[in-house]
């Protein structure tokens, strides 16, 4: 087997190891109430192959959460525009959707609730320096922005959950709209 190969195989094992592991999640609840033998029939492949891969359930978990952090978090730094701060929103809300098969499991769980609450803090913390980058009064539109990224995480949640009609871009574009209205209101 070629490197491309076997390169594309170990991503596809491991993917399929992933989203067994959030079907599994959301059945159960915990990481620990989830077997390797569990996880490697849901995946289709053999205990064997699993610890190929994994040595423990609990490192499929780490691993599907420093992949959400690596994307989200690591590349968007010092944000100071509102043209940065929507391009971010709309490349988080790209990557949720694109991993909607495997996000829809683990966020319709309470188990990633330390994800959602980096997510929050990741996005008030940017638009917070863009806010003083471009002259906004952010100690004045504290409280609105906190009310912003609360509601919007928890209604992304709800998405998961199948609890609203909204569609993602819709949440994404609600988002937007609101921030460029808090902004300009608060506009020093």
């Amino acid at each position: 087997m070629n490197q491309l190969s076997y390169t594309r195989a170990t991503t596809k094992t491991r993917r399929k190891i992933q989203e067994a592991f959030a079907e599994l999640l959301k059945e159960r609840g915990a990481t620990n109430d989830i077997s390797v033998t569990d996880l490697a029939e849901r995946a289709e492949i053999t205990r064997g192959t699993f610890y190929n891969y994994y040595n423990n359930i609990n490192e499929v978990r780490v691993e599907l959460q420093n992949e959400i952090e690596k994307h989200l978090f690591s590349e968007y730094k010092n944000l100071n525009t509102l043209e940065g701060i929507e391009k971010y929103i709309d490349d988080v809300f790209v990557f949720l959707e694109r991993q909607e098969v495997i996000y829809r499991e683990l966020l319709a769980t309470d188990a990633p609730t330390g994800f959602l609450a980096q997510l929050e803090k990741e996005i008030t913390q940017s638009v917070f320096v863009t806010m003083r980058a471009i002259g906004v009064d952010y100690e004045a539109a504290e409280l609105e922005l906190l009310f912003l990224t609360n509601g919007t995480i928890a209604i992304v949640r709800k998405y998961y959950r199948g609890e609203v009609s909204l569609s993602l871009v819709e949440i994404r574009d609600y988002l937007k709209n609101k921030l460029r209205w808090m902004l300009k209101k608060y506009q020093k």
